[in-house]
């Protein structure tokens, strides 16, 4: 082998012989390739996150953080006993499924993805919250208004993520 092949082939080593076997572009697999999805990924929640908290944190803040969150607003007959421990294995399950103490993505049992599904189909539905809250908390129930701008705000994010 010649010199200058030789010192080619040494600069080739040196400094990375992927750059040459793929012309400077990485893997798709790659260290690099993975943290830039991921932080794009990262700005995708971000901007959810910052339309949750203008537009549906106050709805939720109304009508789910007593049993989805930690900011339980307790009534008078949470102290009766029995009733006492059936609200407390409630909202422990509640929080199981979707917990909105610390904004979006939401803690649970679930992706991003999956949450926001299950929000637009409980709330579509109208099963959250449950009629036994609903018959004790008037004004609990998710009204017509709320459900549209939540069902945009899910339909929106779900676009943004996938």
């Amino acid at each position: 082998m010649n010199r200058k092949r030789l010192a080619m082939l040494s600069t080739a080593l040196i400094f990375g012989s992927s750059a040459l076997a793929h012309q400077g572009h990485p893997h798709h697999g790659t260290v690099e390739a993975k943290a830039d999805a991921s932080e794009v990924m990262k700005r995708k929640l971000e901007q959810i996150n910052q339309s949750y908290k203008i537009a549906i944190k106050p709805i939720f803040q109304k009508k789910c953080f007593d049993c989805h969150s930690n900011q339980t607003q307790y009534p008078w007959y949470s102290k009766v006993p029995g009733v006492k421990q059936l609200i407390a294995s409630d909202i422990a399950e509640a929080k199981v499924h979707l917990d909105f103490s610390n904004d979006f993505p939401f803690q649970g049992h679930g992706t991003p993805g999956e949450d926001l599904e299950a929000i637009q189909k409980s709330v579509s539905e109208g099963i959250m919250p449950p009629w036994r809250y609903r018959i004790l908390h008037s004004g609990s129930k998710v009204t017509d208004e709320e459900r549209a701008l939540i069902a945009k705000w899910v339909s929106d994010s779900q676009k943004l993520i996938k």
